[in-house]
């Protein structure tokens, strides 16, 4: 029987902590492993994995039956993981946290709190940019592992005292983030997404709800709707609500013109003049900054200020500069922001037409939902978006079936082609949309990675048309 480690033997290990890894996908020679898992077989086939590499030494729990002498068993491992985490980023629980979970619109508004918080403030979700997690061979997640979000924050070397958080119902499901407790946690809304994993929307909405018991979150704000007041029915913190309502906490009147925005914020007026732009952007808007005051750390005629130079994400609503033509790259992607973007285009043109596609090995269920928001639209081009390894051919076949056969459709599978098509056919009086992949820069085929960035190809294919 291998001998026990103890507390007092892992204050006496000679760990390099910028070696330190939490997968045996990143093992190296001289890397130190943590890692544990419930399922003993699977365990020890990352230890025996990374043994191969020739990992320096192995941190993990009694659970594991395999014996090296680079292996060091603790019986108390949830405590050693907890020391190692503060090891790897000082006093990451006092930081200020804020989650926002949601199916559309947790990226932009997010993005939009992020601003409002200011330089000190980190945001991690869709849109990493500013973030390289290329640290670790781990698939990127929105809503990374905490190990991986304070080794993202120790490589950073940069002192922040906010953090946004894209918190995903699959993250609140795995419990990726424990031993943090989120400042106020923001509810986008709820409509059809990621049912291969969760099976049916009651399950996908208690996924989501997980945010907001106490413990996991001090305060919540929710956008009134359907899913917003059952929320507030399973959660015992304070909250304050988003909505049209004379008895939502923040009201406002959703018609009016974005610039300059009106709201009733607990019964005073206000007006913040923004650069917002698209659909649901004063929902989103107003729910990063009722987030920013429920926290108390900012004032409101600051925050008022700062909303001037708010500006929206990347692939959200992003127009491709031109004076003659109007196109919109989104990443809309579930049925229901499909349906929204397209409305809030056509108050915009008369006619409006849509270039899109469904990811391969996703929830299937939705394609026909999608097809059926897209039929909106005046014209539609289906390509592919990522098909990964599935038929694109299926699932074309899959949205269409959500098509009405009157409606003047195409399908391009090559995504350039698509918009290539869609840009040289466009008049001055329509708007394009080209939707689903947003901010991405790259496609995935048959399991491979292609550069490809809806942006880029839209302006090169309008500097062609220009």
């Amino acid at each position: 029987m291998s001998q026990l480690y103890t507390t007092s033997d892992f204050l006496r290990l000679p760990i390099n902590y910028d070696h330190l890894v939490n997968s045996s996908l990143d093992v190296k020679e001289d890397s130190t492993l943590i890692i544990n898992n419930i399922n003993q077989e699977l365990l020890d086939r990352y230890i025996n994995d990374a043994l191969k590499k020739n990992v320096k030494q192995i941190i993990t729990s009694t659970n594991s039956k395999t014996e090296d002498n680079k292996i060091l068993k603790f019986k108390n491992y949830e405590e050693i993981f907890n020391l190692v985490l503060e090891n790897i980023y000082k006093d990451y629980r006092k930081l200020n946290y804020y989650g926002i979970t949601g199916t559309n619109g947790k990226t932009t508004t997010g993005y939009y709190l992020k601003q409002l918080i200011g330089e000190s403030c980190l945001f991690v979700g869709t849109i990493d940019q500013e973030n390289d997690f290329s640290f670790t061979n781990e698939t990127h997640l929105t809503t990374p592992k905490l190990f991986n979000l304070l080794k993202l924050l120790r490589l950073k070397n940069k002192k922040y005292s906010s953090i946004v958080l894209e918190v995903s119902s699959h993250a609140l499901e795995q419990e990726r983030l424990p031993n943090i407790e989120f400042e106020v946690s923001g509810f986008t809304n709820l409509s059809q997404d990621h049912l291969d994993y969760h099976q049916n929307m009651e399950n996908y909405f208690l996924a989501k709800s997980k945010l907001f018991k106490k413990g996991i979150s001090k305060k919540m704000v929710y956008v009134d709707s359907n899913y917003g007041r059952q929320l507030i029915q399973l959660s015992t913190i304070p909250s304050m609500s988003i909505g049209i309502e004379n008895q939502n906490d923040v009201i406002f009147d959703p018609d009016q013109p974005l610039g300059k925005l009106k709201f009733k914020l607990l019964e005073n007026d206000y007006i913040c003049h923004t650069n917002l732009k698209g659909p649901r952007a004063i929902e989103n808007f107003l729910l990063a900054f009722t987030m920013a005051y429920f926290s108390e750390k900012i004032e409101i005629n600051d925050l008022i200020q700062l909303s001037k130079n708010i500006q929206n994400p990347i692939g959200r609503y992003q127009k491709i500069e031109s004076d003659k033509y109007e196109i919109i790259v989104d990443f809309a992607h579930t049925p229901e922001a499909i349906k929204e973007v397209i409305n809030y285009a056509k108050s915009k043109k008369n006619k409006v037409k849509v270039v899109f596609g469904a990811g391969g090995n996703r929830d299937k269920s939705k394609r026909k939902y999608m097809g059926k928001s897209a039929a909106l639209a005046d014209e539609i081009i289906v390509s592919n978006d990522n098909p990964r390894n599935e038929d694109p051919y299926q699932i074309a076949n899959d949205i269409l079936e959500g098509v009405p056969l009157n409606k003047n459709v195409q399908v391009i599978l090559d995504r350039a082609e698509a918009i290539n098509t869609a840009v040289s056919n466009l008049q001055e009086n329509e708007i394009l949309l080209i939707l689903g992949k947003g901010h991405e820069k790259s496609q995935e085929i048959e399991n491979e990675m292609f550069s490809f960035d809806d942006v880029q190809v839209a302006y090169d294919a309008l500097q062609v048309k220009q």
